[in-house]
């Protein structure tokens, strides 16, 4: 089973290079206190961190599912040899300095980590609209009202 703890190394990494990186999706969602099943690590990156980032996640075994530069996509995906998977966000819908100015800094472990304001959080699941989209969004407004 993949938990947050599960990528405690991938934080560590990011914040000794120095990454601007918000994380989003479910991890977030799990990180603004609704406990649910993750399948992957959803970050969103600073365009001029690309380097720093890729070279940070190489560091720890992941390779990119496309062999193609990340300002190319909106999303790469990178996978390691335990088949832990990690989406990395060139665009979001929420531009990333937008992100970064409303991130909330979280402690994951001994790991201080970026994690994406519950405002934008909603915004996003609720653009999206899919079924476990608008579950999450009436768990986390259960949560926070």
């Amino acid at each position: 089973m993949v938990t947050i703890e599960s990528y405690s190394d991938v934080f560590a990494q990011l914040e000794r290079s120095h990454c601007r990186y918000v994380i989003v999706s479910g991890v977030a969602v799990v990180l603004h206190g609704h406990v649910r099943p993750i399948a992957d690590l959803d970050l969103v990156i600073d365009l001029k961190d690309e380097n720093k980032v890729m070279q940070s996640l190489a560091a720890l075994g992941f390779v990119p599912s496309l062999p193609l530069p990340l300002s190319l996509l909106t999303v790469l995906r990178l996978f390691d040899q335990s088949q832990r998977e990690i989406d990395v966000f060139a665009r979001y819908r929420v531009p990333f300095d937008e992100l970064w100015v409303g991130s909330k800094i979280v402690s994951i472990g001994n790991i201080v980590s970026r994690v994406i304001s519950l405002e934008h959080l909603l915004l996003v699941k609720s653009k999206h609209g899919r079924p476990h989209d608008l579950l999450d969004i009436e768990a986390l407004k259960g949560l926070h009202q």
